[in-house]
């Protein structure tokens, strides 16, 4: 089974708590201690822990392929797809075109091996782009569960400028920032399960003379988009297999 677990729930939790015991720290930690005992008393008893023996995740047939093969998307044409190096790893490059006209590059990186962490994704995509970062925000993105997703969404620029929306994809959620998969990654460890993730990067063609809000709506409908298709397609299928016996 895979985590669907997401940061606000937790964060939602240990507000309430600190709202009914203020300056109470003591019993928060507590509280805490007894969470991390959960998971790690079993693995005193077995002698088997987590963090050294990390489950793996089946059926990642999916994310290679999906790294092979890209996306599809309704009303947007594929004009190009293929497999390109950006940085330390191998990328889905697809270009689509609206019916309008305006291509869009959508970059997806998937986890292809369950030891692999995101990172640098995103500055490995801004070194070799060469673009000048300028307004930044926050776009809210959906997800089939009834989640959330948080997506980094900014201005760049070299000779043209785009509207880039960045994000990790995970079942049920999905957040920017490294960190916050790589925590809820090990409290799923602590069960035996694994929370896969796929980084994605969305370049979309900005008017310079206009708004990065201007584009808010398509955007927000894209990335919606692409994280319900790779729930669907991809996320969903897989599983967390027991961790290998021996591990070098």
């Amino acid at each position: 089974m895979i985590s669907q677990k997401t940061p606000d729930e937790v964060t939602l939790v240990l507000d309430k708590v600190k709202k009914k015991l203020p300056g109470n720290y003591l019993l928060v930690l507590g509280l805490l201690l007894l969470l991390i005992l959960g998971g790690i008393l079993p693995n005193l008893i077995s002698g088997h822990w987590s963090w050294l023996e990390q489950p793996r995740i089946g059926n990642i047939e999916k994310m290679r392929l999906l790294q092979a093969s890209g996306i599809e998307l309704s009303d947007l044409k594929t004009i190009d797809q293929k497999q390109g190096d950006i940085g330390e790893g191998k990328w889905s490059v697809q270009v689509v075109e609206s019916p309008e006209g305006k291509r869009i590059t959508v970059l997806l990186k998937p986890q292809i091996y369950y030891k692999n962490q995101p990172g640098l994704e995103w500055s490995d995509i801004t070194s070799i782009s060469h673009w000048n970062q300028g307004e930044t925000t926050e776009l809210s993105i959906p997800t089939q569960s009834g989640g959330k997703a948080k997506a980094r969404f900014y201005r760049a620029w070299t000779q043209s400028t785009f509207a880039v929306v960045q994000w990790y994809a995970w079942l049920g959620g999905g957040h920017y920032d490294p960190s916050v998969w790589y925590w809820l990654d090990q409290w799923a460890q602590l069960k035996r399960q694994r929370v896969p993730w796929i980084a994605v990067s969305l370049v979309i063609p900005l008017d310079p003379t206009k708004e990065l809000q201007t584009l808010t709506p398509f955007a927000l409908n894209l990335a919606g988009e692409v994280q319900s298709y790779l729930e669907q397609n991809v996320l969903s299928q897989l599983t967390s297999l027991p961790p290998l016996k021996k591990e070098k």
